[in-house]
């Protein structure tokens, strides 16, 4: 027993030594960590070093014709590392006030003396990350202060650190705002931007990277990247930058001239192809009257319609077999369905033909065709089997609209309750944004295919397609031929007959249809508000382009019916888009040989005597060998006077084209800058004043009214 005893308590002794290192080394590991911890120094701030990524150039979003609405620039901030192993004493002291001289030249923010004095205390101080500048700066002034004493030298020795930005402009500035789009930091936004994020963005690449001295200062290893970032690609829209800006002016000059309305929506649409050239959404702030844009209104705003939809009622009737030349007595422009009461603007009422019921916007025509035709409740299930086999729920995934489909919400005929039938027939117990009521419209003008809205038309990277959109067909047949050339005629007598006389215009025929519906609000049931639209599509004899046009009211006025509201607008844009289609539009015939006396602006006198040469407009020259010149226009006549020009004096460029301006001033020395577009209205310095070369002249332009 003794033996067995001794041996079971040396085995315990040597145990219990095992176990004590064991504790030792844990408690050693512990004590390593927390010191780690404390010291605030990971593993990767101690090595010299490291991976880091490169960021792939963003890609452009273009407009059809390759004209910019999106690009990235880039912007550096700078900072100074006054503790830079390389910057001496001697170095910094012998050229510190050669380079307040350049900053204060380059900046234009403090004196020399002022700079000199701050670089002298951050350099005692030893400051490690002071701000050069507290703005960012461009590549232009990036190049010229690395030119300056110390701040050329290397980064070790030169102290100065570059952060680069990427800065995302809009050349357009707010053009078309809501549908181009943002992205913010934590992956939200909206428009395009956000739609292509990914294609946009690229994929990074990886650089090596070793510390450089100063803090977080890198430079890379190698002139060759270990992986080459892959740009982003450029995304080619379908908008039409000259049809959008005007598409946006109108919308907004009719908002700020009427008092009533909230906000308005447009768009234009190519008939075949189904290309968006323009979607105008512009919000009036009550209170102030400023315009902004912060809604895309065109594909999001869901709700009843009115009597815009009428066009898929008598769709459906017409194909199952209601004739133009049938009637409906309208009685006196007032009926009563399920308690619920009906009545026509005017209240009118008599005896209508199905083409006058149409043209006049008759609610009560309208029901009264729909239940003669589906008798009963029985027949209702016709009826809505022929609104869904129109296809408007398939006009989702637009691609502007990443995972937010707006379907349109349109009952099933187990839905339908007694009155529903009415209210449907007349644009009310369905709700639909505009550009799905749009997609319909342009269905009849395509000879009744609908084809699907898109804002893309291509993926590109440097000038290569990467992906082609197609035409995308939703239904290649809304209904029969003969039906189309019905609702042709028709849409062409509401405009020339009908409700719609306000978007008739002169060169050519318009179709459409009015629309005016009470806006519904949840519980609320229905308010006084009002959605006032026009849907069509022009020239009507061979359509080329699709429109409409909505506006939403802060209250009721009598003035506020989509004939009233919408119609003239949808005008004001036909007509914009005719002027500027040469190839619509008839020859012109000459019939009166007299010349007109034509505006013209302050220029080059070489250049403006060739032109009214050329124009065969008699001009009476008082000019003395001047180079530059003023002209007036008189009735029968273009005078022209000598504009002096003299040195280290400012050249009066009033009533000159910007590009005669800009040539005048620049070889003058000056810079120039402008706002506006037109004829030059006004600059500052006035003419006449005395300047130095490299100063800056602001020009105002404008149009003449």
């Amino acid at each position: 027993m003794s033996v067995k005893l001794s041996i079971t308590r040396r085995f315990a002794v040597i145990y219990l030594m095992l176990a004590l290192v064991g504790i030792c080394v844990m408690l050693q590991m512990v004590r390593i960590v927390l010191q780690e911890k404390r010291s605030g120094q990971g593993l990767d701030e101690k090595l010299s070093v490291k991976v880091m990524p490169i960021q792939a150039n963003r890609g452009n979003i273009l407009a059809h014709d390759g004209r910019l609405l999106a690009t990235s620039i880039y912007k550096y901030r700078l900072y100074n590392d006054f503790g830079a192993r390389g910057m001496s004493d001697k170095s910094f002291n012998d050229n510190v006030d050669s380079l307040a001289l350049g900053l204060a030249h380059i900046l234009r923010e403090k004196s020399a003396q002022e700079y000199a004095k701050d670089l002298k205390l951050a350099r005692a101080k030893g400051l490690r990350y002071r701000p050069l500048v507290d703005k960012d700066v461009d590549y232009v002034t990036l190049s010229a202060l690395k030119k300056l004493p110390i701040l050329r030298n290397s980064p070790n020795k030169g102290g100065l650190i570059i952060e680069e930005k990427i800065k995302r402009i809009h050349p357009q500035e707010n053009l078309a705002s809501y549908t181009v789009g943002w992205v913010n930091q934590v992956n939200q936004g909206v428009g395009i931007e956000y739609s292509y994020n990914n294609e946009l963005g690229g994929k990074p690449g990886k650089e090596i990277m070793q510390r450089a001295g100063g803090r977080n200062t890198w430079i890379p290893v190698s002139s060759t990247p270990a992986v080459e970032p892959l740009d982003g690609c450029d995304v080619v829209s379908t908008l039409d930058i000259d049809l959008q800006e005007m598409t946006e002016t109108i919308i907004i000059n009719k908002l700020l001239k009427s008092p009533d309305l909230e906000w308005g929506t447009a768009v234009v649409m190519d008939v075949p192809t189904g290309e968006i050239r323009a979607i105008a959404n512009k919000k009036k702030i009550r209170e102030t009257s400023a315009i902004v844009e912060d809604e895309n209104y065109a594909l999001r705003y869901r709700k009843d319609p009115g009597s815009t939809f009428k066009l898929a009622s008598f769709m459906v009737m017409i194909e199952k077999e209601l004739r133009l030349d049938d009637t409906v007595n309208t009685l006196n422009g007032s009926i009563i369905r399920y308690g619920k009461k009906f009545e026509d603007e005017g209240k009118t009422g008599g005896l209508l033909k199905v083409k006058q019921a149409f043209e006049r916007s008759s609610n009560v025509g309208t029901i009264m065709l729909s239940e003669s035709i589906y008798k009963n409740r029985n027949n209702h299930k016709d009826f809505a089997q022929r609104i869904e086999a129109l296809k408007l729920k398939d006009l989702v995934n637009f691609d502007v609209l990443p995972q937010q489909n707006i379907t349109p919400l349109i009952k099933s005929a187990d839905q339908y309750s007694g009155l529903t039938l009415s209210m449907m027939s007349i644009g009310y117990e369905l709700e639909i944004t505009p550009l799905q009521t749009l997609a319909l419209y342009n269905a009849v003008a395509n000879n009744g295919v609908m084809v699907h809205p898109k804002f893309i038309k291509e993926l590109n990277r440097q000038g290569r397609t990467i992906k082609n959109f197609p035409i995308q067909i939703v239904n290649p047949s809304v209904c029969s031929k003969e039906t189309l050339d019905k609702l042709h005629e028709m849409l062409v007598s509401v405009v020339e007959n009908g409700t719609a006389k306000t978007a008739r215009c002169q060169e050519f025929k318009v179709a459409g249809k009015t629309g005016t519906a009470h806006i519904a609000e949840g519980r609320k049931g229905y308010t006084n508000q009002k959605l006032s639209s026009f849907a069509g599509y022009f020239p009507a004899d061979h359509p080329k382009y699709s429109c409409i046009v909505a506006f939403k009211t802060f209250e009721t006025t009598n003035k506020s019916y989509g004939g009233a509201v919408a119609a003239p607008v949808f005008k004001a844009i036909a007509e914009k888009v005719y002027a500027r289609s040469t190839s619509w539009q008839r020859p012109v015939v000459k019939v009166d040989s007299s010349v007109d006396i034509p505006y013209t602006k302050s220029g080059s006198y070489l250049a403006l005597k060739n032109a009214l040469q050329l124009l065969n407009v008699k001009v009476e020259d008082k000019n003395n060998a001047a180079e530059w010149v003023t002209t007036e226009t008189k009735k029968t006549i273009v005078e022209i006077n000598r504009r002096g020009v003299t040195k280290n004096v400012v050249p009066n460029v009033v009533n000159m084209a910007l590009k005669d301006a800009i040539y005048l001033l620049e070889n003058a020395g000056l810079k120039v800058k402008f706002t506006g577009k037109g004829t030059i209205k006004s600059q500052l310095p006035a003419a006449g004043a005395l300047y130095n070369s490299g100063e800056t002249v602001m020009l105002a332009l404008s149009y003449n009214e």
